[in-house]
């Protein structure tokens, strides 16, 4: 009669010296038969037994199942790293590296096997108190949030202690709009230097920091008076590359207007000058704002220079480029623009995230439409029943609720 295959079992929880529970669960190789012991510990003995059961189960569940990794948490966040390096673009590979070096700091000679949610909360509560925004922690949360996720579709834990984790919580910064009057001061204070046509663009499309700078000559149509948006220039310095748009709505045809072709007929014929005075040193890349060598523009060397533009228009300093983004969704939606339009012309998810983002602009829009739609229902004059009127009808019915 052949060997009953042997069953995983938990043990009972030993103290430890430093008082801790040592949690034990002794599982066999499905396929070799082998012995193998999984443990972990805790602050109580209950807790140790009941991670012992659940470990238990798991494997009578799933007998494949592999024990959680001995890794460090550093270990497994950098390869983590390197594998999402090749699904996203350079500037998100950089914003999660960086947030993934707060946690590396804090949590990365912790064995990945051994960190709790208790561990995650007290971490977020750590970053706290060095000073860092709710912002940057709810990040951070993400970030960590993501990685393990990954970490239990690898088999390396079975479950991700961040999810019941809770990341801060903190009023979200107004959005700083420009005016009006602010965007045409701009404009006014920059016309006659070569980076009037950018500042234009940006105030009258709305487009992003990597779809300007990745627009190119054929991607305009001089006919129909459209742009088409379908990449942008992602990253800095050495990393920077043209890539396509994030989501399928990022990829859009917008309309231009007389005014902005004007400004952009006018910037091609400076930049054909500025090929043939840069001769053999231009590059030539077929996009419409580059430098004066025809390479690729820097993000951070625009936002150097959009400073200098605001003062020299005597704004305020605190605007930032993508602040012309919002203007241009503001002024529209405060025109009475569809907020569906706005939400394609911006390149926006869907509608409800346009909504979310600029819905402060729309209340007074209520007033607008409400008396128009009294006046349709009501007529031109409004009957009021009068206060005698009023009254005997409620005398009617609480003599009826008196007789029921």
């Amino acid at each position: 009669m052949p060997n009953r295959p042997k069953e995983p079992h938990a043990k009972d929880p030993r103290k430890l010296d430093s008082g801790r529970w040592q949690a034990r669960v002794t599982y066999y190789d499905s396929a070799t038969g082998s012995r193998h012991e999984t443990s972990q510990t805790f602050a109580t003995e209950r807790a140790a037994k009941k991670w012992s059961r659940e470990q238990e189960m798991i494997y009578r569940t799933n007998p494949n199942q592999r024990p959680p990794s001995d890794q460090t948490i550093k270990a497994f966040m950098t390869q983590w790293l390197e594998v999402e390096k090749v699904h996203i673009d350079a500037n998100t590979y950089r914003s999660y590296r960086q947030m993934a070096g707060y946690t590396l700091t804090e949590l990365g000679e912790k064995p990945l096997k051994n960190l709790t949610t208790l561990d995650v909360q007290r971490f977020y509560t750590t970053l706290r108190d060095r000073g860092l925004s709710t912002r940057t922690v709810n990040y951070v949360h993400t970030i960590l949030r993501l990685a393990l996720d990954t970490a239990v579709d690898w088999d390396l834990i079975p479950r991700n202690p961040a999810n019941k984790a809770k990341a801060p919580r903190g009023t979200r910064n107004p959005l700083r709009i420009p005016t009006p009057e602010e965007t045409a001061q701009l404009l006014r204070t920059s016309e006659g230097t070569r980076w009037y046509s950018l500042w234009a663009w940006f105030v009258i499309t709305g487009t992003r920091h990597g779809e300007a700078l990745g627009l190119r000559w054929t991607d305009i149509d001089w006919e129909r008076q459209e742009a088409a948006i379908g990449q942008a220039l992602s990253g800095e310095g050495a990393h920077r590359r043209i890539k396509a748009t994030k989501t399928a709505k990022g990829t859009r045809i917008i309309a231009l207007g007389p005014r902005l072709m004007a400004v952009l007929a006018a910037h091609r014929e400076t930049q054909q000058v500025l090929r043939e005075a840069a001769g053999p040193q231009w590059e030539e890349s077929g996009l419409v704002f580059t430098t004066v060598h025809g390479k690729f523009l820097s993000e951070v060397n625009i936002d150097r220079v959009f400073k200098k533009a605001l003062i020299r228009a005597g704004l305020p300093d605190d605007i930032r480029v993508h602040d012309l983004r919002h203007a241009m969704a503001t002024q529209w939606l405060a025109a009475g623009v569809s907020p569906h339009i706005v939400s394609e012309r911006l390149g926006h998810t869907s509608v409800a995230f346009t909504l979310q983002t600029y819905g402060h602009v729309l209340p007074h829009q209520q007033g607008n439409a409400a008396g128009p739609m009294e006046a349709q229902i009501f007529g031109d004059s409004i009957p009021t029943p009068s206060p005698r009127a009023q009254k005997s009808e409620i005398n009617g019915e609480i003599a009826d609720d008196g007789r029921n």
